[in-house]
């Protein structure tokens, strides 16, 4: 017994000792020298992205400011939100709307400027009546070298309106009468503005307030311009009655598919075309005058609360996923030839009649007439 555990006992440590005879001898490390450790202002440190990119550097800015506030006469209701989600989605800011007639919004923009509160970063209209009034009394920022804006060639038009790049294009309608097809039929319905002075539409006939220039701007003050419609028609106009609207322009086009106006006189195809999807009895008449062709305008606010979010979101909206945003949420036409057209069938001017274009020349002689209070002359204050 004891035997075999000696014997046990002898070839463990003979074991041990054959191990440790076979395993590497240890070697010690050499302390650092002066040569071998390399000093830290020689390590050349990453870049980030916003150094490489002065546009990432913008970006970066405005999702720590971390909200953006729109005022704007179209993003109304669902395309509102649909405009204020796909922009959150994409760039984690919060989008506030503040919706409006453009003469209204315009003055709110002045007073916040005037008593130094400013809350609006962003204003945009289906036209440029309101924009431009401001750009003019340098309200505005320049805006002309966003990235989106570098692509001029993915644009239907210049995509930059003002000389001074305060205003840039992102939205292409027409304007002219729209009227309610229960009411107007067949042989009724107008081939000019001049058959809706007939005595039969006293009292029946909406337009937008006169003594602006936003919504205004296409029936009061384009055909003037271009020389199709004189003051002595808009003298005639007076006397039918006419109900004045200051309001938004999409309510006014809804009292007429209600029923409780037969025309609204200067509806937008872009104002009008979700009121027609939805099956309202709207309908554009093709008048022998023409049709004012829109170029409606965005324009940054001068010290906005909120300038590097405000770039970022006027980028976005005339970029390809901002216009495909707003003209799907709407059936609207884009401002971008990379957008499908997303307009209703039925809100297209066919066959479309001559085309007034607006202009920056034209914007320059509206604010001027609107000084001389050549309208309000006609229609006076009621």
């Amino acid at each position: 017994m004891w035997k075999q555990v000696t014997t046990r006992l002898v070839l463990a440590a003979i074991s041990v000792l054959f191990v440790t005879a076979c395993a590497p001898k240890a070697t010690s490390t050499p302390a650092p020298t002066a040569t071998m450790v390399q000093p830290l202002a020689t390590v050349a440190a990453p870049k980030s992205v916003a150094e490489d990119d002065p546009w990432a550097k913008v970006v970066a800015a405005a999702k720590k400011e971390g909200t953006v506030t729109i005022y704007s006469t179209v993003f109304v209701a669902d395309i509102g939100r649909r405009i204020s989600q796909d922009f959150q989605k994409q760039f984690d800011i919060k989008v506030e709307i503040l919706s409006g007639n453009g003469a209204t919004l315009k003055e709110r923009i002045l007073l916040e400027q005037s008593i130094k509160n400013q809350v609006g970063d962003v204003f945009n209209i289906g036209g440029a009546g309101s924009t431009s009034e401001l750009v003019v009394m340098g309200r505005a920022d320049r805006i002309n070298d966003l990235p989106a804006v570098k692509e001029r060639s993915a644009f239907k038009v210049d995509p930059v309106y003002s000389p001074g790049g305060e205003l840039l294009v992102w939205l292409i309608a027409y304007s002219t009468a729209v009227i309610n097809s229960n009411l107007v039929k067949g042989d009724e319905e107008p081939k000019s503005y001049k058959d809706i002075l007939s005595p039969r539409w006293k009292g029946k006939i909406l337009i937008p307030d006169p003594r602006n220039t936003g919504g205004a701007t296409p029936f009061f003050y384009v055909p003037r311009y271009f020389k199709a419609l004189d003051l002595e028609y808009y003298r005639q106009l007076a006397q039918l009655d006419v109900k004045e609207w200051g309001g938004n322009p999409r309510e006014a086009i809804r009292m007429v598919a209600r029923g409780e106006f037969a025309f609204y006189l200067g509806g937008s195809t872009d104002t009008a075309a979700p009121i027609i999807a939805e099956g309202a009895p709207v309908k554009f008449p093709s008048l022998e005058e023409g049709a004012t062709g829109h170029l409606g305008n965005v324009m940054v606010v001068k010290g906005a609360p909120h300038p590097n979010a405000a770039r970022v979101f006027v980028n976005w909206l005339v970029s390809k996923e901002g216009q495909y945003s707003y003209g799907e949420s709407s059936t609207s036409t884009p401002a971008r030839k990379d957008v499908p057209d997303f307009i209703h069938p039925k809100a297209k001017i066919e066959p479309l009649p001559k085309l007034w274009p607006r202009t920056w020349e034209f914007e320059e002689w509206a604010i001027k007439d609107q000084k001389d209070k050549t309208l309000e002359q006609i229609f006076g204050r009621k």
